[in-house]
């Protein structure tokens, strides 16, 4: 796919965005939900290879289904019986456009056919516009709470036996679904600033990954070469894991109270105990950074302006940011 053609496609993802946020009803919505498929399916058949076309036939076939169901959902509305069967049929729809618990099958598999920037997107803009539906939507219920701290769950358990980070990280979005629904039930605000934070992190993770071509954690002890790089990994590593102070600590920190103070507990207690687990596998990734040494591989890259830049913004990124936690934290 040539420059003029990527810049075409993401133009109109980020016009479906914001069709969706000046959406005035469902319709309009759903057609917003279209442009962005129709945009982002092109952007992942940029490799000429089977894993890539086969997540990306995935991924067509999921959304498809996920708009099926929604349209049923703005159909069903004008029957007055079946108005509680509406609101579960298009949150069962959004959910599954996001990768939650159950709908969360899809997301590891067709992940791991994508390049690290197509996993940047799925994993941050591909969930905006069913997160802002959602978020008028989503009610302080059982079956909503039973579902977010499933995603949690099976997010944390999922993520711990992976050797591909690929699929890591995939596990960790939907560890991370489950936070932003509980951030949705709070307000607005919140889980802005959750998706916001997320996103960042999310993004220095990816861009340093794909600076050095890793796909595996056997292949991050690549990154011996450069110290300052996998010490930023490390901070980024941590901060997405939740430790306190990094950046990664204080959307979390906002829920946490927020649910203290609308008594969640025994609802946030178990969230928090499932979320301990997913620092060991980010932990686990560092770990065989600190451990094994390795030679230059055929899949080492070798841009050394790439590297100085990724971890140059990854630093920045990082200081800013965990200062910002600090400070919010003291008032």
């Amino acid at each position: 796919m040539n420059k003029s053609t990527k810049l075409l496609f993401s133009s109109t993802l980020v016009l479906s965005v914001m069709i969706s946020i000046s959406a005035s009803s469902w319709l309009t919505a759903w057609m917003a939900m279209e442009i962005n498929l129709m945009s982002f399916m092109p952007m992942m058949m940029t490799k000429n290879s089977l894993p890539s076309k086969e997540a990306s036939l995935t991924y067509y076939v999921i959304q498809t289904m996920a708009s099926m169901l929604l349209m049923m959902s703005i159909i069903t509305k004008t029957v007055l019986i079946l108005a509680n069967l509406y609101d579960m049929m298009i949150i069962s729809a959004l959910m599954m456009k996001m990768g939650v618990f159950p709908f969360h099958f899809w997301l590891p598999k067709t992940m791991e056919g994508l390049s690290w920037n197509n996993c940047l997107l799925m994993m941050t803009i591909q969930k905006m516009i069913p997160m802002m539906l959602m978020s008028t939507l989503i009610n302080n219920n059982m079956t909503t709470m039973m579902m977010l701290l499933m995603s949690v769950m099976v997010g944390s358990i999922g993520g711990m036996n992976q050797t591909s980070l690929r699929k890591m990280m995939a596990y960790s979005s939907v560890s991370n679904n489950g936070w932003m629904m509980l951030a949705m039930m709070i307000s607005q605000t919140t889980w802005l600033l959750y998706f916001v934070l997320y996103s960042i992190m999310t993004f220095i993770i990816t861009s340093t990954m794909k600076t050095y071509n890793n796909y595996h954690i056997n292949q991050v002890s690549s990154m011996n070469e450069s110290p300052g790089t996998k010490i930023t990994l490390l901070m980024n590593m941590l901060s997405m894991s939740g430790l306190p102070p990094m950046m990664g600590f204080l959307p979390k920190l906002l829920v946490i109270q927020a649910s203290i103070m609308k008594m969640q507990m025994t609802l946030l207690l178990m969230i928090m105990m499932m979320t301990m687990i997913t620092i060991y596998f980010y932990l686990r990734v560092m770990f065989t950074s600190i451990m094994l040494t390795m030679n230059e591989n055929k899949w080492s890259n070798k841009t050394k302006q790439k590297k100085n830049m990724t971890m140059m913004t990854s630093t920045m990124s990082i200081i800013g940011l965990t200062m910002m936690t600090i400070l919010m934290g003291f008032n």
